[in-house]
């Protein structure tokens, strides 16, 4: 239903289910940083789930000593909250016999970079603003349901809202 295979969901909790561990998914991607002038300064090839990967490249802006030739950082945190959100959308509006005609997302927030530059120490994002536009045939209060369960489910959601134990590491080359 409009680009979700709600058998394949519906199969993957039932699984989940009745072994817990088969709901886990492994992450493992490395990035490189680029050190030739004019490049790209950080890139990173993304398996894909169905074989074959995608190259994400990401790049400063020019008052941060980027060029800006690619999206900042962020950006792709910003990007993957809001697409997680949409999809669990999608998934939840599916699973309930809602069909989607359109469905767009935008997100909203204002950087300070102060904390990044070293001259300040304030949050570097206070908050974020996720809006779904919504077109189907649904009641309001079905469609709000599904935003409400959204939230509760999103993965995108639960790790900016909650607390992440963040563990960094540094390897030192011979």
């Amino acid at each position: 239903m409009h680009n979700v295979n709600v058998e394949a969901v519906t199969e993957t909790a039932e699984a989940a289910r009745q072994d817990p561990v088969s709901a886990t998914q492994p992450v493992a991607f490395d990035g490189e940083w680029q050190t030739s002038e004019g490049a790209v300064q950080f890139t990173t090839e993304i398996p894909l789930p169905s074989g074959g990967s995608v190259t994400f490249e990401a790049d400063y802006p020019p008052h941060m000593g980027g060029t800006g030739s690619a999206p900042n950082p962020l950006a792709y945190c910003f990007w993957g909250g809001i697409a997680c959100f949409a999809m669990t959308y999608a998934q939840e509006a599916a699973m309930k016999g809602v069909e989607l005609r359109s469905l767009r997302a935008r997100v909203r927030t204002e950087m300070n970079m102060s904390r990044a530059l070293g001259v300040g120490d304030l949050p570097p994002v206070e908050g974020i603003d996720w809006y779904l536009e919504v077109d189907a045939d649904a009641d309001a209060e079905v469609l709000e349901q599904i935003k409400i369960d959204s939230d509760e489910r999103c993965p995108g959601a639960f790790c900016i809202k909650n607390p992440i134990e963040l563990r960094t590491h540094l390897e030192i080359k011979d």
